[in-house]
């Protein structure tokens, strides 16, 4: 659990302050130039806060008590450098990744597009440090009270012409993975949400993903016997997903939660961005609607057996209370740090209490589906 602070001194108080108006000025100029102020700030602890708390705020799920269901999503953190220090400052948990086992140094580039609050991505991997030199960071954190997972995927190539052989090297891969995370995390998510990754199809092929989840439970069951981390899948928006099958699969091999959903790659939703000719994957604010829906059929199918976490477009309390409703337990952000700053969590949490209240509900857990319920009646 999230431990609080000390009221800020003065001199934090003006350092805040002096360096939130350079980061607003930068943004103005070069959303780049300002994400790699925010990761300054954050890593030489330029950026503190105050933690709003509230027992409303609290959710027990995936066997833990969250202090808020704000969190922090995987893309944000992999250099194991940022996620501890967000999490002081007001967010519930965190993820790091994402990782492959080996180093991925695919060329990668983001496009901000201010006036919709969303990210393009062009990358056909995820570029990331390696899991295999992340051992001594893990380890480094690993007594800290706060919830943290890891999120892992694979970049190897698929070969269509021998699709059990590519499941075998895949399963291996993975095992390297999991060998290295699984005693220094609580829980541990398998990336599926990168439209371009070979790994992906398996969104469309819940047999053969079923088999593969079966060996990554057994896995991280032999690597932290005592502390077992969680597993879960994450997906992207994407039309042609089978909720049905899907769901059936992930409440026969117990996988303990979903996420709801990753990038998309939907012409759809691109055609409303200013310049849709852009290539790559998209996050933030356009995958708010799109995705909840998605959410709230999840939600139906898996019948409340697997805690749900939504990301896609979140920036407000009213955002999240709408994910709530739809099934969510949790919530992640990523593009709504990079626009909005560290201080969107604590502003998300304070106007999800006030909107609780407003609504006669003591709690988060108590508002969990209840628009997906109204659908099913």
């Amino acid at each position: 659990m999230t431990q609080n602070r000390a009221p800020l001194t003065f001199w934090e108080k003006i350092t805040k302050q002096l360096f939130f108006a350079i980061w607003f000025f930068a943004k103005k100029i070069s959303p780049d130039a300002a994400r790699q102020l925010l990761y300054w700030g954050i890593s030489d602890k330029a950026l503190v806060s105050q933690p709003f708390a509230a027992p409303s705020l609290h959710m027990e799920t995936l066997g833990k008590t969250f202090p808020n269901p704000i969190g922090i999503a995987a893309g944000f953190d992999k250099e194991v450098k940022y996620n501890d220090e967000l999490i002081r400052n007001g967010f519930g948990f965190g993820e790091l990744g994402t990782f492959t086992y080996k180093p991925n140094h695919a060329p990668q580039k983001t496009h901000f597009i201010p006036a919709k609050r969303a990210i393009l991505v062009e990358s056909e991997s995820f570029p990331n440090c390696g899991i295999v030199n992340l051992g001594n960071k893990l380890i480094a954190r690993r007594r800290l009270p706060h919830i943290v997972g890891v999120n892992i995927s694979s970049s190897l190539d698929i070969d269509e012409r021998n699709i059990g052989q590519f499941l075998e090297y895949l399963e291996q891969d993975l095992i390297h993975s999991i060998q290295h995370v699984a005693p220094y995390c609580d829980f541990i998510t398998l990336n599926l949400s990168h439209p371009g990754m070979p790994i992906s199809t398996l969104i469309h092929n819940p047999a053969q993903l079923g088999l593969l989840l079966r060996q990554i439970k057994q896995q991280i069951k032999k690597f932290a016997p005592i502390i077992t981390p969680k597993l879960i899948l994450k997906i992207p928006y994407d039309g042609q997903i089978n909720v049905q099958l899907l769901s059936d699969m992930l409440i026969e091999e117990q996988v303990d939660g979903l996420i709801v959903a990753g990038f998309s790659a939907s012409k759809s939703i691109k055609q409303i961005l200013p310049d849709p000719r852009v290539k790559g994957c998209i996050a933030g604010e356009p995958l708010k609607d799109p995705s909840t829906e998605l959410l709230r059929r999840f939600y139906l199918a898996t019948r409340g057996k697997i805690t749900l976490i939504a990301c896609g477009g979140v920036f407000t309390g009213r955002d999240a209370f709408e994910k709530i409703k739809a099934g969510a337990s949790l919530i992640q952000l990523h593009s709504a740090i990079l626009y909005e700053g560290v201080e969107i969590a604590n502003k998300i949490n304070r106007e999800l209490s006030l909107i609780l209240r407003k609504n006669g509900l003591k709690s988060v857990q108590e508002a969990v589906g209840k628009t997906a319920e109204l659908f099913s009646h």
